[in-house]
């Protein structure tokens, strides 16, 4: 039985992520203001270069918050979809490489995959799953193009998933505090909100499944999750 203190704790989380929702769909109203208007001055300005190159710092800016604020949307309701069907993985990779197909083309990613397994799950949070995985391995990497191999190996009672690229590395020290929300290893030259690991952590979480990482912090990164064989 369900004791009162976990109750109030579980009434407490909803709350809690009730209150993120609301606060980050609300709060992206008054910022498209802002960059509509700083988009119509722009326009309007002739010849003061100084005032330009402001405004293009406040674009830049309100475009980030509006980054973080969809991130923290995701973040929310990440997990909380009822959609569950039997669906291919293989779907939902092809479905995240069509969305971050400007970004592997910019960066000439070389990416491989294995024939995946179909899985009792939500499409769109599997598509967002990979979608930032399969990003960051784009995003961090190393001097050379990006490979990413997509990969999977049948368990005892499970299917285990692997996103394997040959970028930098992360730190054995740092594995696990990746996955908190707003961590951030490199500095803000490289674009990001620090949403994404901690997304991919709770959709995987409330699949019923692990989510983890190996690396030695020289010669790639590979991130690893489960899924139930249901």
């Amino acid at each position: 039985m369900e004791s009162s203190s976990q109750s109030e704790a579980e009434a407490a989380k909803a709350e809690l992520q009730q209150f993120i929702y609301a606060a980050s769909h609300d709060l992206q109203e008054p910022l498209r203001a802002v960059v509509a208007y700083s988009q119509l001055l722009e326009r309007h300005l002739t010849g003061d270069e100084t005032a330009r190159e402001y405004l293009t710092y406040i674009l830049g800016a309100a475009n980030r918050m509006g980054a973080l604020l969809r991130d923290l949307l995701t973040l929310s309701r990440a997990g909380s979809a009822k959609r569950r069907t039997m669906m291919n993985l293989n779907v939902a990779v092809q479905m995240a490489l069509l969305k971050l197909a400007p970004a592997v083309s910019e960066a000439s990613a070389k990416i491989t995959r294995e024939n995946l397994p179909e899985v009792y799950a939500d499409e769109l949070e599997m598509t967002q799953l990979f979608e930032h995985l399969i990003g960051n391995a784009v995003k961090f990497r190393g001097a050379g193009e990006p490979e990413i191999a997509i990969r999977w190996e049948q368990g005892s009672g499970e299917h285990l998933i692997a996103v394997a690229d040959n970028g930098p590395g992360i730190e054995p020290a740092f594995h696990k505090e990746v996955f908190a929300a707003f961590k951030r290893l490199q500095g803000k030259e490289v674009a990001g909100s620090g949403l994404g690991l901690a997304i991919s952590e709770k959709i995987v979480r409330a699949h019923g499944g692990r989510i983890w990482i190996e690396s030695d912090g020289r010669s790639g990164t590979t991130v690893k999750f489960t899924l139930p064989d249901v």
